[in-house]
C-alpha cells in the first residue's frame, strides 16, 4: 500500500510514472531465480500450471491446518487498531481507528 512506503524522492518518481493506478493482480507467480525483479508474471502460462497448482494446494492445506479466518471470507481489522486506507498515499495522512 503506497501510505506504508516512506515519502521520498524515490516515491515522487514513482507516482508520477502511474504507480498510483497500476492494479495489482489477486495472484502473482514469478521465477524468483531468472526473475529476481518480479517483472513477468507467469500466473497464465500453461507451463508454470503445475507449479501454481501445487502452490495453491499447499496454501489451502496450511489455511486449513491452521483454521485461517479468510477461509470463511472477509475479515475485518479488530477493534482498537489504526489503519491506513487503500486509497491513501502517505502514511502522513491521519489513520483510521477501527472501535
Amino acid at each position: 500500500m503506497l501510505p506504508n512506503t516512506d515519502d521520498g524522492p524515490s516515491k515522487d518518481l514513482l507516482l508520477r510514472g502511474g504507480w498510483a493506478e497500476r492494479v495489482i493482480p489477486k495472484e502473482q507467480l514469478y521465477d524468483l531465480l531468472y526473475d529476481p525483479n518480479e517483472a513477468d508474471n507467469l500466473l497464465a502460462d500453461p507451463a508454470y500450471a503445475p507449479v501454481l497448482a501445487d502452490l495453491r494446494g499447499r496454501l489451502e492445506t496450511w489455511m486449513r491446518d491452521t483454521d485461517d479466518p479468510l477461509l470463511a471470507g472477509h475479515v475485518d481489522p479488530p477493534h482498537g487498531v489504526e489503519i491506513n486506507l487503500p486509497d491513501q498515499l502517505s502514511a502522513t495522512e491521519p489513520t483510521i481507528r477501527i472501535e
